[in-house]
């Protein structure tokens, strides 16, 4: 299938140190769960997708890494701009993939369908990026947001946050993907400008928001 590159925008303006700049904010997002972390870049985004999610995958993908995306973004110019400035192989099947990108609003891969990693070798697991329509550690959330506290390593006693765009079922899906450590999946949640990182140490407690 062939394409017009000429559509494809940019990457960053220096392709070390913009990589460089969202790989710290993802390393910080992991280090502490829960936290919303600012992604700043200077690259030419895609229509499609939300930008950190974008821009965290520019950084983090190369030729030998596989991606698998959700039905909206397939085919889109998004997957276009990230095969042209990454070289990586885009694969069917979300269980094949190092790299699991899940467009706002399409269907969220069953977790533990995905590259779980083994016990010798956890670090070969999945790493899932999920766009999200809001991301808030505050009380003053959208009224339809998951409410979660966050417990475990990188969080001082416990982390709050609040959610919108996840199925009604991920904290259950998440429970289980917890509970297989040190197998799982890594998984980033991401809107435009904001990355939170929830790595299968941690662990979630949903509740409503009279009790948040």
């Amino acid at each position: 299938m062939s394409h017009d590159l000429s559509s494809v925008g940019a990457g960053f303006s220096h392709e070390a140190f913009g990589s460089q700049a969202v790989f710290r904010s993802a390393l910080q997002a992991l280090s502490h769960p829960g936290r919303c972390i600012p992604v700043e870049h200077d690259a030419e985004l895609p229509r499609h997708g939300n930008a950190a999610a974008a821009v965290f995958l520019l950084a983090m993908l190369d030729a030998d890494c596989g991606l698998w995306l959700s039905p909206s973004l397939q085919g889109s110019d998004a997957a276009m701009w990230l095969r042209f400035h990454t070289g990586c192989q885009l694969v069917e099947q979300a269980a094949q993939a190092q790299f699991v990108w899940v467009g706002a609003g399409d269907p969220l891969p069953a977790l533990q369908s995905l590259r779980q990693g083994g016990d010798q070798c956890p670090d070969q697991s999945a790493t899932c990026v999920v766009d999200v329509g809001s991301l808030s550690s505050g009380a003053d959330a959208d009224a339809d947001a998951q409410h979660w506290t966050l417990s475990g390593p990188g969080i001082r006693e416990q982390a709050l946050l609040r959610v919108t765009g996840l199925p009604a079922d991920f904290a259950a899906q998440w429970a289980h993907n917890h509970a297989g450590f040190p197998r799982g999946v890594d998984l980033f949640l991401a809107t435009h400008d904001q990355l939170v990182g929830l790595p299968r140490t941690t662990r979630i407690h949903t509740h409503t928001a009279l009790e948040a």
